[in-house]
């Protein structure tokens, strides 16, 4: 049989097909197939040639560490060709020397992949096996003994969150990280001091420190730059500290929207989970709200380069994989900041846990949102569950005036009353002389409620939220909560599901939006991200005589009942519901406070957990609110 050979050019070497009627050995293309294999398997070293196992090892320890590889993936390209036996002798003393192209793929950690041909060079050795000949340029061809690779890594300005106008709401402003360098520190001293000062764990702190190289920056703190200002002078002494001043993204003031923007910081293990694939420990990322949820397109793409350089001199002598950063985008929200910050002033004193967050009637769009007291990334606003108390009254008067009850029917007020052998009773244990329903609903009146439930059918109350949109699904690109109103088990679960009790539990967003639903007539889900989760419709308009008797009845209770401290002087009325939500088994029972309302096309809600009454303690947080937004319609 002929023998047939192929020509193939390598570099500047002429490569021939070894002898043998069938082409190339088996032998030396299985060896390059198992190498492939055992390369991809993270296992290289122990598929090459044992006189150069050792330097494949140290070779691949050294790329994976400086590269930062997570895994490789090797396949063949390509025929496998051979030397002739001049070349082949030259290179392995006569015996056959083929060559075989193999495709490289990197998974870079905080780059992306890297791609690029290379070869693998198979030795027959002195007993015929055959095995992968390991150098330098097995792994790059432009790697040699005298080079090695260095990586570097580039990352994008973060992109800011905006206002509905598009303006920033959050910008790269100066902070100081404060830290500790282990070696420096005195145990006894530093992290008792440290914590004195700064509020943290100093045991956390001591075992995070006690587990770095005495020379690293163990991060504790990072504060704006003012912040640190402040408590500069009693850091500064604290044996081992150390501070860097850097950049962040950042809002206004620390708690501007913080629980709805989110703040940025170093990396955990949590916030690396949905950071998406290019985000590394070493990063600043998203680690709440929506600089968290909406990470990847805020922090935009790194970049960087692999260059060959000289291991004496360090001189770059060759760049071999460039990767451009791309840009973060802007994410639109629908906040508009001079409401925003009216939010932030109106709970700025308060002592309990308070939210406070208005909306845009016509259109859904959340306009501010606001959580304290003091610094928290807690969005009550959104997915606080609370029994709604008297606020949920306008839900259930719709109920009863759409089963014929008229704003002017007269209506009985006592101090209690019992139902289905339940004593019911109203704030305070007051009570009103028989008088129409509109008097009762503005001096918010339980037992007058309560004693119409039986006139209810038992899905009516129910079917009402329903027609307000509660319990809908948002999607708002944060996790919120719509409220929840079940079918009544009984006459006593629908008497206390009348006054927002028993099985009733909204968000203080949810009762934003029934406000809204009163002020436009129009159920809708809120809108956070307009780009992003446009609001809708969520049922069909509210009968026009209706939403009248519902305006008429929360404008009386801003005019005579009691939410009066509410009428502001202005072209534009307030129209409110208080509301006093009992809640836990305590006797008397402790009690949550609650104001909504709307004035215009703003409407809003306020909750204070565990803060006494609607009108007494949530009214002056609404009131300030109103008095520093009453020129933002």
């Amino acid at each position: 049989m002929a023998v047939r050979w192929t020509f193939v050019v390598v570099g500047a070497l002429a490569a021939a097909a070894c002898a043998g009627p069938d082409g190339p050995p088996k032998e030396a293309s299985d060896a390059a197939q198992a190498f492939a294999r055992a390369w991809s398997a993270g296992k290289a070293s122990t598929a090459v040639d044992s006189r150069t196992s050792k330097v494949a090892k140290a070779t691949l320890a050294e790329v994976t560490t400086e590269l930062v590889i997570r895994r490789t993936t090797v396949r063949t390209r390509g025929e496998l060709t051979c030397l002739d036996g001049d070349q082949a002798d030259q290179l392995n003393d006569g015996r056959r020397v083929c060559r075989q192209g193999i495709a490289v793929s990197h998974d870079l950690a905080g780059l992306g992949t890297w791609r690029y041909a290379s070869t693998a060079e198979v030795r027959e050795d002195s007993e015929g096996r055959w095995k992968v000949w390991w150098a330098p340029a097995t792994f790059h061809p432009q790697l040699t003994d005298a080079t090695k690779l260095d990586r570097t890594r580039e990352l994008p300005e973060r992109a800011p969150i905006l206002d509905q106008q598009g303006e920033p709401l959050t910008q790269e402003l100066p902070v100081v990280r404060v830290g500790v360098e282990p070696g420096k520190v005195r145990p006894e001293v530093t992290y008792s001091r440290l914590a004195s000062v700064l509020g943290i764990d100093p045991g956390k702190l001591r075992s995070r420190a006690e587990a770095a190289p005495p020379t690293q920056f163990v991060d504790v703190i990072t504060l704006r730059e003012g912040a640190y200002g402040e408590i500069r002078s009693a850091v500064e002494g604290i044996p081992g500290v150390v501070t860097h001043k850097d950049t962040m993204s950042l809002a206004p003031t620390s708690t501007f929207a913080r629980a709805v923007l989110g703040v940025v910081g170093p990396a955990t293990a949590e916030s690396l989970k949905d950071a998406g694939p290019l985000a590394m420990e070493s990063d600043e990322i998203g680690t709440s709200g929506l600089q968290k949820a909406y990470q990847s397109q805020l922090a935009g793409t790194p970049g960087g380069s692999i260059d060959v350089v000289d291991r004496k001199s360090g001189t770059k002598v060759r760049e071999v994989f460039r990767l451009a950063a791309r840009p973060g985008k802007p994410l639109k929200t629908t906040l508009d900041t001079s409401l925003q910050e009216a939010a932030e002033n109106a709970i700025e004193s308060q002592e309990k846990p308070t939210a406070l967050v208005a909306v845009r009637a016509s259109t859904g769009e959340i306009l501010a949102t606001a959580n304290g007291p003091g610094v928290t990334s807690y969005n009550r606003a959104f997915v606080g569950k609370y029994p709604p108390g008297s606020t949920f009254k306008v839900v259930s008067v719709a109920a009863l005036l759409e089963g014929g009850l008229q704003v002017d029917d007269r209506v009985s007020c006592p101090a209690e009353t019992n139902i289905g052998g339940k004593r019911f009773k109203n704030a305070y244990n007051t009570s009103l002389p028989d008088g129409p329903l509109l008097t009762a609903f503005a001096r918010s009146c339980n037992t007058a409620l309560v004693q119409r439930a039986e006139t209810l059918e038992g899905s009516a109350l129910a079917a009402m939220a329903d027609r307000f949109g509660i319990g809908e699904t948002w999607k708002l690109g944060l996790p919120a909560y719509s409220g929840s109103v079940p079918e009544p088990q009984d006459l006593v679960d629908r008497a206390a599901s009348m006054i927002g009790q028993g099985r009733v539990l909204l968000s203080p967003l949810g009762m934003a939006m029934v406000a809204a639903t009163v002020d436009s007539g129009q159920p809708r889900t809120p809108v956070l991200l307009p780009d992003v989760a446009p609001g809708q419709k969520a049922g069909e308009v509210l009968p026009a005589d209706l939403g009248d008797d519902l305006r008429t009845l929360m404008r009386a209770v801003v005019e005579t009942g009691s939410a009066k401290a509410l009428d502001l002087p202005g072209a534009q009325p307030v129209f409110a519901k208080t509301g006093t939500a009992e809640y836990g088994s305590e006797d008397p029972p402790r009690t949550h406070a609650w104001m909504i309302g709307f004035r215009g096309d703003i409407a809003f809600a306020v909750v204070i957990e565990d803060g006494g009454g609607g009108g007494r303690d949530a009214g002056p947080v609404a009131l300030r609110f109103l008095q520093e937004s009453r020129f933002v319609q």
